[in-house]
């Protein structure tokens, strides 16, 4: 089941505290997530299967496009239930467009009205609530803080009931589609955004070209860090290398917590000019898609 909304609603840190685990990366910069990202939620009675989707967007080149792609083949497919993800208030008008896909979902559209754990909701919430279920074919209401965890227990009953009896369609320890070496990427991503300013996160692309993996040793990776100008290596790389070295060392330090095992991680800076609209190199990292 798809879990969509505008940037920054929190549809990454909805699916990682549905799991129980971190799946998406996440930051307080909008459009984070680039990739549909499956997640599965096992329990003893019952399994839920999430797809992570980039926030709605208006696309402005052919990476966004794959992006924006991503987002409308979620809405699409046929799935069990979809969850539409929200903050309290109102949209911005320019954004009320982008809402169009979900009109016509086939399957039960639950609506998540999120960030209630910040104050002053209660009114905006009631707002967001009568806007969106005039305006899409809203089945059932949750009032949650994805971040806390408010409400969850409540959401998690609703997914329950409104799923239809299948076989589980995944192992029960298995927890993604995902491997290792793309969680490594988005990791580096992950501390990009933690770590640089303005235009530098949003220009940047991750590719793992070495993840080798020996039996008593730490995991080697060298992983490129692609940039679309040459005036932004040298703010990746920072006077004398300390940017990219506090790079490393928080990659090193999210990815061993994530891997539970020790890694030896190099970076590199690579200037990839206009890499966003180059459909080869996207292909290479896992975007471009002719559909």
């Amino acid at each position: 089941m798809p879990i969509t909304g505008l940037p920054n609603a929190g549809k990454s840190t909805l699916m990682n505290s549905l799991c129980g685990t971190r799946l998406s990366i996440i930051s307080e910069k909008p459009q984070t997530t680039r990739n549909n990202i499956l997640g599965i939620l096992n329990s003893p009675d019952f399994q839920a299967v999430f797809v992570d989707t980039p926030g709605f967007l208006k696309a402005r080149n052919m990476f966004e496009r794959s992006m924006e792609g991503a987002i409308k083949r979620a809405a699409a497919e046929e799935g069990d239930l979809c969850i539409l993800i929200a903050e309290p208030g109102l949209p911005p008008a320019d954004k009320v467009p982008l809402f169009d896909p979900l009109k016509r979902v086939s399957c039960p559209l639950l609506l998540a009205i999120n960030k209630l754990d910040k104050e002053n909701t209660e009114e905006r919430a009631k707002a967001a609530v009568e806007f969106y279920s005039a305006l899409l074919p809203v089945k059932q209401v949750f009032l949650i803080s994805a971040l806390t965890g408010g409400g969850l227990k409540e959401l998690r009953a609703g997914i329950k009931a409104a799923l239809p009896e299948h076989p589980p369609y995944y192992p029960q320890d298995q927890l993604t589609d995902r491997w290792e070496k793309f969680y490594v990427a988005e990791i580096i991503r992950e501390q990009v955004f933690k770590l640089y300013t303005q235009e530098i996160p949003y220009s940047t692309a991750i590719e793992i070209e070495v993840f080798y993996e020996a039996e008593g040793r730490p995991d080697h990776i060298q992983a490129a860090v692609h940039v679309a100008r040459a005036g932004q290596k040298p703010i990746i790389i920072g006077k004398g290398g300390a940017m990219i070295k506090r790079l490393r060392e928080a990659a090193v330090k999210a990815i061993v917590a994530f891997l539970r095992r020790p890694v030896e991680l190099h970076l590199t800076v690579k200037v990839t000019p206009g890499w966003q609209d180059n459909p080869a190199f996207l292909k290479e990292i896992g975007f471009y898609d002719k559909k």
